[in-house]
């Protein structure tokens, strides 16, 4: 037939005719979506393009709407929102699973973080505590323990630094805000490992290398060896602790309070560390040349001045000069020659050195013409030099050194020697020696008489504890102490010697470079008596400010106290008060100098009188700020002042003054 085949068409199999989309419902988009999780009917670029959504082969309308069984669902092409809603479900779904994956894994970091840091904590906490021992372990010279606290330290330190140097901790320390705390940890506690690992070592050697048990005084020979063997590794040993305590005064101050005392214990530690193996270096260094042992047993003799300053009529250095005596050395063999009295060095006409502008104005031309006053200046070096120069014109003997002591340094020994018995019965101890030539003498003599004294107890008390070094360990003690406290001071004419001690306490120098920033609280009687006996100074420094121009600001405080009564002032000698020409009996009249630090400035100033401030001048490049006080009896006196560091100087300030008077 011509028309319709009889038989239907098979399924699917349609003329080709003219595709026309049939209109997608919500509901059958949502249907679609619930049903069909699985599959986006087509790939995502399908689904964009010209492509149908239709079956291969699209039914007639008739069998369409059948509800025959071989009928099936017609796919339907996915609009451009729906699509976009898929993407962003997906996006959410792997965000989601990402944060979960990140807080996890930081959870795990925080855990395994703060484990460690707990572990460093107690590592450092005991690594101080060994420190400590170790450190008291130097000062006492006790090598008997000294292996066996270095093997405890270096133990702590080497626990701490392997947890600080882990990659953990290198992570940590680029965290926001606590990872400058993180940072300033680990610089420290790699300085320490440093100390542990390079420099203790040395520090060991030198033990094995000086006995200090076998040093003994015989017959005026010192006993001694080793040292020139322990010159190297202790070298290294200072250069070492140096570079490590600088580095750990570069760290930022951390947020965290625990962390912050943690670090400043550490701090302190390797500060003391420091000073005290610089000290002991430096004596170790010229020890060997300055008393011709070991390989200088042959050189020539040498003559060294002892200056014996006393200290109640202060001096920015110590105090006005009451005797010198000549000691000669030669093959650690040591001779002392008489001492004389400060008056019979004849005053000089003119100054025995060319005298700067600078110390003209501040010091007056008796610094180089008057034996008494020559330690107005409080940079020793050059005391040392007009000293020398003074006794050349006098005895035509030219000086190896100039050694200043004091009454203080006396009884620190003098504790350790023991007592020395004086022609007049008494006796000079570790309890009275200050007492005695302080005050005492001052009392009871007429000045000629003190000046006889003096010189007499001078000599006895310094030949006494240069004969009787029975404990070296305590001796070596007590004479640290008098060196850190300014009581005894050292200047070498050799210039390589000189070279050697001049950045210890020892020398007594003006610190004059911006790097090392210290302030000078120095002073001068100016009540021509022995009044300073009764002067009683406390001087504090407390950081303030970081200034705009990036230097660190201080305030430093005074504080003066004439200690006497009424009652005493009314009682003393005239010798011990003043004749009253210069104050009224009873009052003390201070002269007060100021040292700004190198390349830094005094920012301002605040005297209880206002007119007791005299104005500024310049020593040695350090501006200095001059002052004049007067204490009634009981007066008390303060003085706040605000100094400034050079800038970008990270270094800490230190403070120097006129030695004290301790154990009044």
């Amino acid at each position: 037939m011509n028309g319709a085949s009889d038989q239907p068409e098979e399924f699917g199999v349609q003329p080709e005719q003219g595709r026309q989309e049939e209109p997608q419902s919500n509901a059958d988009s949502a249907a679609d979506a619930t049903a069909t999780s699985d599959a986006t009917a087509t790939s995502d670029a399908t689904a964009t393009s010209d492509a149908t959504a239709t079956s291969d082969a699209t039914a007639s309308p008739e069998d369409s709407t059948s509800s025959a069984p071989h009928s099936r669902r017609v796919r339907r092409r996915m609009s451009a929102e729906h699509i976009r809603q898929i993407k962003r479900k997906r996006r959410r779904r792997k965000i989601l699973i990402g944060v979960l994956v990140i807080v996890a894994a930081l959870a795990v970091f925080a855990g395994a973080f703060v484990w460690s840091a707990l572990h460093v904590k107690n590592e450092l906490q005991q690594a101080v505590s060994s420190a400590q021992g170790l450190q008291q372990t130097i000062s006492e010279a006790d090598t008997s323990k000294l292996e066996k606290q270095t093997t405890a330290f270096s133990d702590h330190v080497s626990k701490a630094y392997k947890q600080t140097s882990s990659p953990l901790w290198q992570v940590a320390s680029v965290v926001p805000y606590v990872g400058n705390d993180i940072s300033a940890v680990r610089t420290t506690v790699a300085a320490m490992e440093n100390i542990s690992s390079q420099a203790l070592p040395q520090l060991v050697k030198v033990a094995e290398n000086v006995d200090l048990n076998s040093i003994h005084v015989e017959n005026g020979t010192i006993e001694i060896s080793g040292l020139e063997a322990s010159q190297q590794p202790l070298q290294i040993a200072d250069d070492t602790i140096d570079k490590a305590t600088r580095e750990v005064k570069t760290v930022k101050t951390p947020h965290i309070a625990q962390v912050a005392d943690a670090l400043k214990t550490a701090e302190t530690y390797c500060e003391k560390l420091d000073s005290m193996v610089h000290s002991l270096n430096s004596i170790v260094q010229v020890l060997p040349s300055m008393l011709g042992t070991e390989s200088h047993a042959n050189d020539a003799p040498r003559n060294y001045l002892i200056l014996a300053q006393t200290n109640a009529e202060a001096r920015p250095s110590g105090g006005l000069t009451g005797s010198l005596g000549l000691v000669t050395v030669q093959g650690g063999h040591v001779s002392l020659q008489p001492f004389v009295s400060d008056s019979e060095i004849q005053n000089a006409d003119e100054p025995v050195v060319d005298l700067t502008a600078e110390e003209r104005l501040l010091f007056t031309d008796k610094l180089g013409k008057d034996i008494r006053d020559v330690n107005f200046t409080p940079d020793f070096p050059r005391t040392g030099e007009i000293v020398s120069a003074m006794w050349n014109r006098q005895y035509g003997v030219a000086v190896d050194g100039v050694i200043a002591i004091d009454p203080l340094f006396l009884q620190n020994m003098l504790a350790v020697t023991g007592g020395v018995a004086m022609p007049d019965g008494s006796t000079l101890d570790g309890t009275n020696t200050a007492q005695t030539l302080l005050h005492d003498v001052y009392v009871h003599m007429t000045p000629q008489e003190t000046d006889e004294y003096f010189a007499v107890a001078a000599q006895a008390a310094f030949d006494h504890i240069t004969q009787n070094v029975d404990d070296f360990k305590s001796y070596v003690k007590a004479l640290s102490t008098s060196v850190e406290q300014g009581h005894v001071m050292v200047w070498s004419a050799h210039e390589d010697e000189q070279d050697l001690i001049a950045d210890s306490a020892i020398s007594g120098k003006l610190i004059t470079e911006g790097a090392k920033p210290q302030v000078g609280v120095y002073i001068s009687d100016e009540t021509e008596s022995k009044m300073d006996w009764y002067l009683h100074r406390e001087v504090t420094t407390e950081f303030q400010k970081v200034a705009r121009n990036g230097a660190n600001q201080y305030t430093v405080h005074i504080k003066l106290q004439n200690t006497m009564t009424a009652e005493e002032a009314a009682s003393e000698s005239d010798y011990v008060i003043g004749a009253g020409n210069i104050v009224p009996k009873g009052q003390i009249k201070t002269a007060l100098f100021i040292y700004a630090p190198a390349n830094g400035r005094l920012v301002d100033w605040e005297f209880q009188n206002a007119d007791d401030y005299k104005g500024v001048t310049l020593h040695n490049g350090l501006t200095v700020g001059v002052g004049d006080v007067t204490l009634q009896p009981g007066e008390s006196y303060e003085i706040t002042v605000h100094v400034q560091s050079a800038p970008d100087t990270g270094e800490p300030l230190t403070l120097r003054q006129t030695p004290l008077i301790e154990g009044r």
